[in-house]
């Protein structure tokens, strides 16, 4: 469904031909619901096209559907059927960061091109602010979830409505004790003198003054929001007990489609390492061929992941203890794997601590790189930076933390810790705990 066709509501095909339409009249509308269920709300999404922000946003999306709530996901294109696999209404338009998100851009970023992205997520909220008020002028939610990159959005939104907004945080979370913002700007060396900064400011100052808005432009632009879901454990975030109720630290969330799959363990008997350096840092063709040749020959059997639009065969030859594709099921290969070598954002570390894999962490970015410190302080993985990765620090990296016990029985605990975090059942939980 394209956004041109206006206000999408309870008669709307989309709504009618939803998950939710089949369900029975008693589930939506009984009074005598069951304890854990609550009257149907009408919940909008914001996000970024990226896979890393999307994938969390989505398992939330399915549980609240299956909860009997109505959401409406603004997406783009190329995310629709994800979100409509939730059962969620898609409405798909056009984005502004597409450049920005585009397959190669973040290999060698530098800090000028870091601090203009910021400039460009803000016009996409800009952007999302208008439609939003558009679509929903006559179908006013009754709560927002929206992404941290577009915060902008989602706090004027909540603001503009009178409604209550929370935070989907793919990231660390912020309060009095701990910034996320600053702590990403000052290893980024971005200055607040940066001609960027300064632009943003200025925007953000002129979005409040358009809008009528009762906020900072600092808060507009700041990771620290009022409310938040976070997708790890308190146990990981720093500072993490200083954080109150209006923060929930909900682990790992995985859809249903992205627990699916399954992965049989490699028929040579050799442990198995995987490789992937997620959707945003794999136009890496050179640092996959150091990958082959790492291990090539080596008592491991090693699985790389390049991402889809690379070709596997640009490769070349491989060795027979070595595997390329596109994709795999990640999370049913990390639970045969004895190590995983990633990037490092939240949703791919979370993945090895959700199956208890101990990561080699090879960070592209600023905040991937305070995350992978994050780990390294708690004892639960090991850091490469990309400038020193060769075949031989690669392979040397991922035997010494398969043979780290200490760390390897700090790993295995965390799965437990993600139990309890709660998933995505726990957020949702959060977010109807305020409809």
């Amino acid at each position: 469904m394209r956004i041109s066709t206006g206000r999408v509501g309870r008669g709307d095909p989309a709504w009618e031909s939803g998950s939710q339409a089949e369900l029975p009249l008693r589930t939506l509308f009984s009074p005598h619901l069951p304890p854990e269920v609550h009257m149907p709300g009408h919940i909008v999404m914001l996000n970024i096209p990226a896979q890393g922000h999307m994938r969390p946003a989505l398992a939330v999306t399915e549980e609240l559907v299956r909860r009997g709530h109505r959401v409406s996901f603004l997406t783009t294109e190329g995310f629709a059927p994800a979100v409509r696999a939730t059962g969620a209404t898609a409405l798909t338009y056009d984005t502004l960061v597409t450049e920005v998100l585009a397959p190669g851009r973040y290999q060698t970023p530098s800090p000028d091109m870091l601090a203009w992205s910021a400039v460009q997520f803000f016009e996409e909220s800009v952007k999302l602010v208008t439609l939003a008020r558009q679509i929903f002028a006559d179908d006013v939610p009754d709560l927002l979830y929206y992404d941290m990159i577009v915060s902008p959005a989602g706090r004027a939104l909540g603001q503009l409505w009178g409604r209550p907004a929370v935070q989907s945080t793919p990231s660390m979370a912020s309060n009095d004790h701990y910034s996320q913002v600053m702590a990403v700007t000052e290893m980024s060396g971005v200055s607040s003198e940066h001609p960027a900064v300064v632009e943003l400011l200025g925007r953000a100052e002129k979005f409040a003054a358009d809008l009528g808005l009762d906020a900072t432009t600092e808060f507009l632009v700041d990771w620290r929001a009022d409310r938040s879901v976070v997708y790890a454990p308190r146990e990981f975030q720093p500072a993490g007990d200083t954080f109150g109720e209006e923060t929930t630290f909900v682990g790992s969330c995985h859809s249903t489609a992205y627990g699916k799959g399954a992965w049989e363990d490699p028929e040579d008997g050799l442990p198995l390492v995987v490789l992937s350096m997620g959707t945003l840092y794999n136009h890496q063709p050179e640092f996959f061929r150091t990958c082959v040749r790492a291990f090539d020959g080596r008592p491991w059997h090693a699985v790389i992941t390049i991402g889809h639009g690379t070709d596997p065969g640009e490769q070349g030859p491989l060795p027979p203890n070595v595997e390329v594709h596109q994709w795999i099921p990640q999370l049913a290969a990390l639970r045969k794997a004895a190590v995983f070598v990633t990037g490092a954002g939240l949703g791919s570390l979370m993945d090895a601590l959700y199956t208890g894999t101990p990561p080699v962490m090879v960070p592209q970015v600023p905040e991937t790189r305070v995350l992978s410190h994050r780990a390294v302080e708690l004892g639960l993985g090991t850091l490469l930076h990309p400038a020193e990765v060769t075949a031989d620090t690669l392979l040397a990296a991922v035997e010494r933390t398969a043979a780290d016990e200490g760390m390897r029985e700090r790993v295995r605990r965390m799965p437990e810790l993600m139990k309890r975090a709660g998933g995505p059942v726990r957020a949702a939980e959060a977010l109807e705990a305020l409809l």
